[in-house]
C-alpha cells in the first residue's frame, strides 16, 4: 500500500515551483518592459542637434545599406535554388541570414534617428552578433576545404594539360589506325602478290599442260579415225579422248583463275542474266533451297562475258546449296554502287568509281574466320574429299579480277554467306561474240600453211593434223625461221602460229612483219597461254582470230576454213 506520506510531499514539491517559475517569469517580463520602454531615452536625432543635411545623410547611407543588404540574400538564395550542384551551399544560407539581420540593424539606426526603440534595436543587433558567430565559425571550418578548391589559373593549366593529353591521345589513336590500315593494306598486298605469284605458277603450267594435251587430242582423234574399224581400240582412244577432255576443262579452270583466259565481253543486261540463271538454278539447286530475287529496276548494264559470269553465279550458286545441307534460302541481289576512296583505301585492288553489283547470299553454315583469306586459292576447299576440287571459287576470282572487276566475301558462322560482285559499266560499243566452233561435219582444203610453233612436240602433231585435212605444210620453231620462209618466196596462204615463244619476236609481232611482206596473207593464232600482246588485259583484239589450246580437230578444221575466208 502507497504511503501517504509521501504523496503529500510530492504535493509540496509541486507548489514550491510554481511561485519560482512565477518569479523568473515577472522578472523576465519586467527586464524587458524596461528594454522596450523609450521613455526615458532620447531619439538619435538630438545627439546629430536635429541638423537635416546630418540626419538625411545618416538616413540616404543607412537605407542604401540596408536595400543592399537585402538584395544579397535574394541573390544568393536564388543562386542556391538555381545551381543544386554548388558544393558547401549550405554556408551561402548563413550568410544570407547574416546579412539580412545587418540590413535590419541599418533599418532600425534610421528609425531611432526619431523613436528611441534602443532596445529593440538592441536585440536585432544581438540576434545579428549570434548569426556573425556562427557564420564566422562555419567558415572558419569551411576554409581548408575552400583554400583546396583550385584556382583560376589551376583550372586553366589543368584543362591545357588536359587538352594535350587529348591532342596526344588523339594522335596515337591516329597513328594506331594508320598503322592498323598500314598493316591491312600490306596484308591485302602480301595477299595480291600471293596470288598474283601463284596465278602466274598455275597459268605457266596450264600452258604447258596445254600443250601437252593438243598433243594428246590430235595425235587420239587421228589414232581414233584408224582404227574406227577395230571396236575395242576405238573404245580405248575413245577413252583417252574423254580424259583429255577432262584435263582441257582442268587447264581452263586453272586459266580463269590465272586471269589468262581469253574473255568476249559485251554489254549485258545483269538483271536478265539473274532472271535467267534463278530459272536455271531451281532444278540445279533442288527444291529444298528457296531462290529469292531482289533486283533494282535501274541497275546498269556490265561490260563482262555473259557465259563466263553465268558460270560464275553457278559456282556461287552451288557453293551456297553445299552451305546449305538442310535446306535455306538463295538470294540474287543488283543495284548500282559507288565505290569511293575510303573503300579503295582498304581495298587496293579495286578503283573508285560506279559499279553495278550483284550480290549472291545463303543463309547456309558460313565460312570461318582463318578461312575467308583462302577462299580464293585453287584448290582449297573445306568440304569432305571428294566433293569438291577447290577450283570454284578460284575462276570466280580469276574472272572477275580479269573483267576489271572486284570481289569481297562476307561471312559468319552460323548466319550465313555473302559474296559480291562489283562490275565495270558498259559504257562502250559492245565487243561482237566470236563464233563459237560447232561440231559440223570436217572440211579441209589444199591451201598451203605456214605453221610457227615453238614445242616440237607439238609442232608435228599440228602439222599431221593439218596435213590429214588436205593442206600443203611449211613449219618453223621460231619467228625467225618463219621469216626466213617467208621472205624464200614459198607459197603461204595462211600463216598459223602460237603467241608466245622464245625470242625477241612473239606471235603478235612475227603477223605484224609478215603482213608486211605479204599484205594479202591469213593469220590464225593459237595459245593456251594468253599473256601477251595479241590480247589486251585479257579482252581478244577484234580483229584477229585464235584458236585457243587444247583444241579438236573439228575446231582446227572450222577456224582455219574461217581464217582463210576473212
Amino acid at each position: 500500500m502507497p504511503d501517504p506520506g509521501s504523496g503529500l510531499a510530492d504535493a509540496g514539491y509541486r507548489r514550491g515551483q510554481i511561485p519560482h517559475f512565477r518569479k523568473v517569469t515577472v522578472a523576465m517580463w519586467a527586464f524587458l518592459e524596461r528594454l522596450l520602454d523609450s521613455s526615458m531615452f532620447s531619439p538619435h536625432g538630438i545627439c546629430l542637434l536635429w541638423e537635416p543635411e546630418l540626419i538625411w545623410l545618416h538616413v540616404a547611407s543607412d537605407a542604401v545599406i540596408a536595400v543592399a543588404y537585402f538584395s544579397i540574400p535574394f541573390a544568393l538564395a536564388l543562386l542556391v535554388s538555381k545551381r543544386r550542384d554548388i558544393e558547401f551551399n549550405w554556408i551561402f544560407w548563413a550568410f544570407a541570414i547574416f546579412i539580412m539581420a545587418c540590413g535590419f540593424t541599418h533599418v532600425f539606426a534610421i528609425y531611432t534617428l526619431w523613436v528611441p526603440v534602443y532596445g529593440i534595436e538592441g536585440l536585432v543587433k544581438a540576434l545579428t552578433a549570434v548569426a556573425s558567430i556562427i557564420t564566422a565559425a562555419l567558415l572558419w571550418q569551411l576554409l581548408p576545404k575552400l583554400l583546396a578548391i583550385p584556382s583560376l589559373a589551376q583550372l586553366r593549366q589543368t584543362q591545357a594539360a588536359l587538352e594535350e593529353e587529348g591532342r596526344q591521345r588523339r594522335g596515337a589513336e591516329d597513328r594506331l589506325r594508320t598503322f592498323r590500315q598500314v598493316e591491312a593494306t600490306e596484308g591485302q598486298i602480301r595477299q595480291a602478290q600471293k596470288m598474283e605469284a601463284v596465278g602466274q605458277l598455275t597459268g605457266g603450267i596450264a600452258h604447258d599442260f596445254n600443250n601437252i594435251l593438243t598433243v594428246i587430242t590430235g595425235t587420239i582423234q587421228i589414232l581414233g579415225e584408224e582404227v574406227a574399224d577395230r571396236p575395242d581400240l576405238a573404245a580405248i582412244a575413245e577413252l583417252i579422248d574423254q580424259a583429255a577432255a577432262r584435263g582441257a576443262e582442268l587447264t581452263a579452270h586453272l586459266l580463269a583463275f590465272a586471269r589468262l583466259q581469253p574473255l568476249q565481253p559485251r554489254k549485258v543486261d545483269i538483271n536478265s542474266l539473274l532472271i535467267d540463271s534463278a530459272r536455271l538454278l531451281r532444278p540445279t539447286l533442288g527444291e529444298h533451297v528457296e531462290i529469292d530475287s531482289i533486283l533494282a529496276d535501274d541497275a546498269a548494264p556490265a561490260l563482262v562475258d555473259p557465259s563466263q559470269l553465268a558460270t560464275t553465279i553457278l559456282n556461287l550458286a552451288l557453293n551456297a546449296r553445299d552451305a546449305m545441307p538442310d535446306g535455306g534460302k538463295l538470294t540474287l541481289e543488283s543495284k548500282n554502287v559507288v565505290l569511293d576512296e575510303s573503300y579503295v583505301g582498304s581495298n587496293s585492288e579495286v578503283a573508285a568509281g560506279n559499279y553495278v553489283m550483284i550480290a549472291v547470299s545463303d543463309s547456309g553454315c558460313g565460312i570461318a574466320v582463318d578461312h575467308l583469306d583462302r577462299v580464293f586459292e585453287p584448290f582449297f576447299t573445306t568440304k569432305e574429299v571428294g566433293k569438291g576440287t577447290g577450283l570454284g571459287l578460284s575462276m570466280v576470282y580469276g574472272f572477275i579480277r580479269q573483267s576489271s572487276g572486284h570481289i569481297k566475301v562476307y561471312s559468319e558462322v552460323g548466319h550465313g554467306t555473302t559474296v559480291k560482285i562489283y562490275l565495270p559499266l558498259a559504257t562502250g560499243a559492245a565487243r561482237p561474240l566470236a563464233e563459237d566452233p560447232s561440231q559440223a561435219c570436217i572440211v579441209g582444203g589444199d591451201e598451203a600453211i605456214l605453221i610457227v610453233e615453238d614445242d616440237a612436240l607439238v609442232r608435228r602433231c599440228v602439222v599431221t593434223q593439218v596435213q590429214s585435212l588436205g593442206y600443203r605444210t611449211l613449219a618453223a620453231g621460231n619467228a625467225s625461221e618463219a621469216l626466213t620462209i617467208i621472205d624464200n618466196g614459198e607459197e603461204i596462204d595462211l600463216l598459223f602460229t602460237d603467241v608466245v615463244m622464245p625470242g625477241s619476236i612473239n606471235g603478235r609481232q612475227l603477223a605484224i612483219e609478215a603482213l608486211n611482206r605479204r599484205p594479202s596473207l591469213k593469220v590464225l593464232y593459237t595459245s593456251g597461254y594468253t599473256k601477251n600482246a595479241m590480247i589486251h588485259h585479257g579482252h581478244l583484239d577484234t580483229e584477229v582470230l585464235l584458236l585457243a589450246k587444247p583444241y579438236r580437230k573439228v575446231d582446227l578444221a572450222k577456224m582455219i576454213r574461217t581464217a582463210l575466208a576473212a
